[in-house]
């Protein structure tokens, strides 16, 4: 039950994700302490949701094996 759970709001986030982007095509002035160019939003919302998928992938993978290396060091 638990993992249909997980599927459906999975499906229903990606689809928001979608819906949002596609909305947002604008270009859009993006700042970067020296340096500054123009993108159209669609990219950047792209470019963010990558780098935050990315990250809450990776976050937990280390935090376990981190985790695991402790127990088996304690062991």
């Amino acid at each position: 039950m638990e993992k249909n759970t997980k599927l459906v709001l999975t499906i229903v986030l990606l689809i928001l994700v979608v819906v949002i982007i596609i909305q947002n095509t604008d270009p859009v002035n993006l700042i970067l302490l020296f340096w500054g160019f123009e993108a159209s939003l669609i990219i950047l919302l792209i470019l963010v949701f990558l780098i935050g998928l990315i990250i809450g992938y990776t976050l937990p993978k280390i935090a376990k094996s981190r985790i695991d290396k402790n127990l088996s060091e304690n062991t």
